[in-house]
């Protein structure tokens, strides 16, 4: 069976501009009357990295919470920690809960912008998770953001652009990195344990990897030792022992082209934690580059703005937004400004290789396809275009 896409694209007029549009998508999504007052709603979004401009304007999650509150519910705006530990510069940490939201305020998400409360739901140090058990390829347990128990629904707020790791940075990258703690991300990224080299290690005199290691699993003596069983590999010890120029904490990183079906699986325990049924999906297809939100630059957009996407399947959404995207002109002035229509632009941009072959990767249709694999959603849909005078109905299978 086909899931159903509703679409409304990036032509405006002075009684029907973006947020007009935003509020058609919701109500068309159903969620003016499936809210009842007092029902606990989260609005799942990204701030962005510092020194991105290309993150999703606070004015559209503004809008999301003003139609949350105008059918009663109680509404918040979340997000959750990053890996590392204070990377990307002096307003740049994602890490903790203080660093990211003096972040956000940065770039205008604050409680006053957006009415409404704003807060980390994976906790101060993104450890503040239940494990729920997926029957994965891959993963076998996944660390959802606490926040999320106690949510009746969750509205996914996405801005739709390119993804390194995953080829397209849509509604699952939104479900499975960014409603995970750190050793859901973890698990994605990274290979292996923690492995401290005795030799680097500048042992008691420096000590800083303790400070920030949130399970308190690294012991010192003479030398650092990590308790693997305690361990969440969420990669504070390794950025902090890099600062200081020992480099005695290492980690391997999984190749690029083989983490995408992990966050996918996150996505999977995501959704199962609270029931898919509380779920509803946006991506805003704007200020399209190749790179994630989580980059702390603003790469040149691919593609001119497309529109607004929502759907009640996370799988189908992303594969509307994606072939929306493939069947756009190209910006000329981009890195794949010579692309046919059709093609991926991402695969092209993102250039990432078979270590064998050699061959460029299309990254988002594997992500798509594990998605479709593991039962995420379906790749089938149903595009229902929105105008303001009336919906109009344009049944398509994408491929």
């Amino acid at each position: 069976m086909k899931a159903t896409v509703y679409f409304t694209d990036r032509q405006t007029r002075t009684d029907y501009n973006m947020l007009d549009k935003l509020e058609h998508i919701f109500n068309e999504l159903g969620l003016h009357k499936a809210i009842k007052p007092g029902e606990k709603i989260m609005v799942k979004t990204h701030f962005g990295q510092w020194g991105n401009t290309n993150y999703l304007r606070p004015a559209y999650a503004r809008k999301i919470v003003d139609l949350v509150k105008a059918v009663g519910g109680e509404v918040f705006v979340a997000e959750t920690t990053g890996l590392g530990y204070g990377d990307g510069g002096a307003y740049g940490g994602r890490t903790t809960v203080p660093e990211y939201l003096g972040m956000a305020m940065l770039h205008g998400y604050t409680a006053a912008t957006v009415g409404a409360p704003i807060l980390l739901a994976d906790g101060y140090w993104g450890t503040d998770v239940f494990e729920v058990p997926i029957d994965g390829e891959f993963i076998k347990s996944v660390d959802v953001a606490a926040a999320l128990l106690d949510c009746d629904k969750v509205i996914v707020l996405t801005h739709a652009k390119g993804h390194g790791l995953g080829g397209i940075g849509g509604t699952i990258k939104n479900l499975g990195i960014g409603l995970v703690g750190k050793k859901g991300k973890a698990a994605m990224h990274f290979m292996g344990d923690i492995k401290i080299d005795p030799e680097k290690c500048l042992g008691p005199e420096c000590s800083k990897c303790l400070k920030v290691c949130p399970t308190r699993c690294i012991s010192m003596g003479e030398k650092a030792v990590v308790d693997i069983s305690k361990c969440i590999a969420c990669h504070h010890c390794v950025s902090v022992c890099a600062k200081v120029g020992a480099k005695a904490a290492t980690q391997t990183w999984r190749p690029n082209h083989t983490q995408s079906p992990y966050f996918v699986e996150n996505a999977v325990g995501v959704v199962n934690s609270i029931g898919a049924d509380k779920f509803y999906y946006i991506n805003l297809a704007i200020d399209i580059s190749d790179k994630c939100d989580c980059w702390n630059l603003g790469a040149p957009l691919l593609v001119h703005d497309i529109g607004i996407f929502g759907s009640r399947d996370p799988l189908a959404i992303d594969q509307a937004t994606l072939q929306a995207i493939k069947d756009a002109p190209p910006n000329p002035d981009s890195p794949v400004g010579d692309i046919e229509c059709g093609a991926c632009k991402f695969a092209m941009a993102h250039a990432c290789k078979d270590p064998e072959s050699g061959e460029i990767l299309d990254l988002a249709e594997r992500q798509l396809s594990h998605a479709e694999k593991v039962g995420l959603g379906t790749r089938e849909y149903k595009l229902v275009t929105l105008t303001k005078e009336s919906p109009k109905k344009s049944a398509q299978k994408e491929e």
